[in-house]
């Protein structure tokens, strides 16, 4: 019997041992077998997190294409705050219409007993102006340009006092530059800083009958400093500009403004000029901007020959809301329209600018 009794306990001691053997087989088993798991999950949560990380990038906006947006969205507002390349000639087809009933100045005064119109109408109640523009690219940070206006203005239409009149306006020249690396201007602010001049080859209001014929143009030669000034802030690019123009004054004019007085000095005031707004690129082809311009003009001093003392005008203020779009016809065509509205009288202002660039 003892040896039956040690014979079983020794079959449960071996029975026993075999168990626990097989357990820790398979634990020792199971282990390789999470840790594999474990890293195959690692893996898949990285390469999650790298296709996360590559999308994000690419949804990112770098500095070439943020110059590339900002220089859309000023190229929409203005050529002024933008220079053609070297060797770049470009042209601007331009169209704009102005409605503007304020802008019929004239006052009277006794002399004599007599009423004299002292300052007569110069301005049209309708003016649709086709203009073309070209620049060239002398160097990367210095261009030329000129402007051609054709004018048609009427007045009063449909009226037996309608008149019209389309004729070449006055034509300006330029040179604008930047400035080079080394002077920048400091908070990443780009500057474009302009010189031109205006010629009156358009109809002059001095050499018309005011009653029946209408003018194209100012009748005086012009000269003009500008600056132009941007700025992106994302996700919006700031512009602003400053203005100066000093028309030249005429005499011996010898004008006949009425039967009984002579006009025979002209001496128009310079004028300032400032302008603001921010741009929005919608997208790659698409663009927004809003802006305000404001003009203060010095007053024009006017000398009859009947007359012992000129007459002056007095000074004279214009301000301006405008808005606009920057839209892509074309991989190389843009297509800008824009609409303004005077705070100062009850007119308005329709433009469109189509811009070609050709490297020469």
């Amino acid at each position: 019997m003892k040896s039956v009794f040690a014979g079983l306990i020794l079959l449960c001691m071996i029975f026993s041992t075999s168990i626990v053997y097989a357990v820790e087989q398979e634990k020792n088993d199971t282990q390789p077998n999470e840790l594999l798991d474990r890293i195959e999950t690692l893996e898949n949560q990285l390469k999650k997190l790298e296709q996360e990380n590559k999308a994000r990038k690419s949804l990112e906006v770098t500095e070439t294409e943020k110059t590339d947006q900002e220089k859309e969205v000023l190229e929409a507002v203005s050529r002024e705050y933008t220079l053609s390349p070297r060797g770049t000639f470009s042209i601007d087809y331009g169209l704009s219409y102005v409605y503007s009933p304020a802008e019929t100045f004239f006052t009277q005064d006794q002399v004599d007993n007599e009423t004299l119109q002292l300052y007569f109408q110069r301005q049209a109640d309708h003016t649709i102006t086709n203009s073309i523009s070209t620049a060239y690219g002398l160097l990367d940070n210095l261009s030329t340009s000129m402007s051609i206006p054709v004018v048609y203005r009427y007045s009063k239409l449909g009226t037996n006092d309608a008149m019209s009149q389309s004729d070449l306006g006055d034509i300006s020249v330029g040179v604008a530059t930047q400035l080079p690396v080394r002077f920048k201007l400091p908070g990443g602010i780009q500057s474009t800083y302009s010189l031109g001049v205006g010629f009156p080859t358009g109809r002059s209001p001095y050499k018309i009958n005011p009653k029946t014929e209408l003018s194209t143009g100012s009748g005086l030669y012009s000269a003009s400093l500008g600056a132009s000034f941007s700025k992106q802030v994302d996700p919006v690019v700031l512009f602003w500009s400053l203005g100066l123009s000093y028309p030249f004054g005429l005499k011996n004019l010898n004008y006949k403004v009425q039967d009984t007085l002579t006009l025979e000095k002209v001496e128009p005031g310079q004028s300032y000029s400032f302008s603001m707004g921010w741009g929005y690129a919608l997208s790659y082809a698409n663009s927004i901007f809003m802006s305000f311009s404001y003009s203060y003009a010095r007053s024009t001093t006017y000398t009859y020959k009947e007359l012992t003392a000129p007459r002056k005008s007095g000074d004279s203020t214009s301000a301006s809301m405008g808005i606009g779009m920057g839209l892509m016809i074309t991989p190389k065509t843009n297509v800008s329209i824009s609409v303004g509205y005077g705070f100062t009288g009850s007119g308005f202002s329709v433009n469109t600018r189509i811009p070609f660039d050709f490297v020469l």
